[in-house]
């Protein structure tokens, strides 16, 4: 009833936000991208201009698939920019619901709730399903994987094998088509060597004759896993697809050391994103989670979590699947930026393990009489949701730039870590100008958006012409410009996000 509940509501936030929370300064390239992806499968493989892109982009590189299916639904809807944020709303529904599917392996019926309420309240994720075709794709693909080892885990310890085959061939195109979104996939065969070697040392067959059929099975499963992970892969990315090996390795090291040389406000100094700290991925994931996420997480390093919690091979994925990527970021410093979008794929594992740490503890507390204790554990959970729901409200539509309360929301924080970094505030600043900017009388009109591109906007401006750098009449930009005077700013904490300014020799009507 809950689940339905909450699945409810965020129908209603899907159908009435969608066309709300602006575009993502990225949008226009991974647009650009899908839609010669698609050409490219429409043409027999024939138009191969997805490879002529900027190369400083490294897009062939990026994996197309989710862009292959909003190019896809854009050619069947004959609209751009609305289908796009219609179908990111459904993937972040989809999203909420695998991890769903994922707490109730963990954690039965409630851990479906907590769970799915715990992803749902996540700022950084609900707050950018809208404009992030990337990472939230990612992220709800990852997850689904997660819920598909989790039920191969629970069946190898009921020793329920039976249709084995098809659970792995599955879990090896789930696992493909992850990585064709973000080659960063890969790193599940890490995770499964992790799994399978705890198998070994915890559950080893007794016997030769057990043993070598053990392994022989294994082996058998993760040939079928890897076949079917590049069969999928191949078949959703073009890049790999005409360059079968080379195709993924270059993936591999491009985006390892992705070329982005810019710098980022961390820990309040400007850092070159090439050389962020080895810490950039654990403190950003304490100060943009909600409270009681990180908590709970702290939590489970703890005797309440090996003590209460059920110990069996779920809580060991779970770890891996957090431990793994992050160790792998810390080790190998790949090039870090725009917080934890980065790395948001790892907020649905963090948030199973505090779903199971709070259930654990709720469910010992009451099981040993102590029922004042299990309230009290509930009841601080929600008002450390509560906090979540107010801090968002407060940034609203950007709630993905939300802080934690220990480094003083956005307020304090986004003094000294990167806040507002997708530019959809240009979408808030073109709504504002397409109601008044007939109060400037010019007889051509035109504009220009310095903070994301022109074309992310030019459809909410009418009648204004798009020009690049050729003194238009109105200006969106961060700071005040020269030759401009200020019109209108979108304010966020008392602070203006960005600009609108009209040219000083455009006077006003009276």
């Amino acid at each position: 009833m809950l689940l339905a509940l909450l699945f409810t509501l965020l129908t209603v936030f899907v159908v009435t936000q969608y066309a709300v929370h602006g575009r993502a300064f990225d949008e226009w390239m991974q647009d650009d991208y899908g839609r010669r992806t698609l050409a490219f499968y429409l043409s027999g493989g024939k138009d191969r201009s997805f490879l002529e892109m900027a190369p400083e982009l490294y897009m062939p590189q990026h994996g197309p698939a989710y862009e292959l299916i909003i190019a896809a639904a854009q050619k069947l809807t004959g609209e751009q920019w609305q289908t796009r944020s219609v179908l990111g709303g459904v993937t972040g529904l989809l999203g909420v619901l695998a991890i769903a599917l994922c707490g109730r392996e963990v954690a039965g019926p409630w851990g479906a709730f907590v769970a799915a309420a715990g992803l749902a309240l996540y700022p950084r994720y609900t707050g950018s399903i809208f404009n992030n075709s990337k990472d939230i794709p990612f992220t709800v693909a990852m997850t689904v994987v997660l819920w598909l080892v989790l039920r191969t885990i629970r069946r190898w310890q009921q020793d329920q094998r039976r249709f084995e085959l098809l659970q792995d061939a599955t879990l090896g195109a789930a696992i493909g088509f992850a990585a064709a979104i973000r080659v960063n996939a890969l790193a599940w065969f890490v995770v499964l060597a992790v799994l399978i070697a705890a198998f070994w040392l915890r559950r080893r067959p007794a016997g030769a004759a057990a043993i070598r059929a053990e392994l022989s099975k294994q082996v058998g499963s993760l040939l079928l896993i890897v076949s079917t992970c590049y069969l999928a892969m191949s078949l959703t990315w073009p890049y790999v697809l005409v360059r079968p090996i080379a195709g993924a390795m270059d993936a591999v090291a491009a985006m390892s050391k992705y070329q982005w040389n810019h710098e980022i406000l961390y820990l309040g100094a400007m850092v070159p994103a090439p050389q962020a700290p080895w810490h950039y991925a654990p403190v950003w994931l304490v100060v943009g989670s909600p409270l009681p996420v990180v908590l709970l997480v702290l939590a489970s390093a703890g005797a309440l979590w090996w003590r209460r919690g059920p110990s069996d091979g779920r809580y060991l994925v779970l770890a891996a699947y957090v431990a793994v990527p992050l160790i792998l970021l810390i080790a190998l410093r790949p090039t870090l930026y725009n917080s934890l979008r980065q790395f948001l794929y790892l907020v649905p594992g963090l948030i199973l393990i505090a779903t199971g740490v709070l259930l654990a503890a709720v469910r010992a507390a009451a099981g040993s009489g102590r029922r004042v204790l299990a309230a009290t554990l509930v009841g601080l959970a929600i008002v450390g949701q509560a906090e979540v729901v107010v801090a968002a409200a407060r940034i609203y539509p950007y709630e993905y730039a939300y802080f934690s309360p220990v480094v003083g929301g956005y307020a304090r924080a986004h003094h000294s870590f990167e806040g507002e970094y997708w530019g959809s505030c240009s979408s808030q600043a073109a709504s504002w100008l397409r109601r008044h900017h007939a109060e400037y009388p010019v007889i051509e009109p035109s504009f220009q958006d310095l903070v994301g591109w022109n074309t992310l906007i030019e459809k909410e401006l009418p009648g204004l012409t798009p020009v690049g750098d050729n003194h238009p009449t109105f200006l969106i930009s961060r700071e005040p410009r020269d030759g401009y005077r200020t019109i209108h700013s979108v304010m966020l904490a008392g602070e203006p996000l960005c600009q609108v300014g009209v040219r000083g020799d455009v006077p006003m009507t009276s």
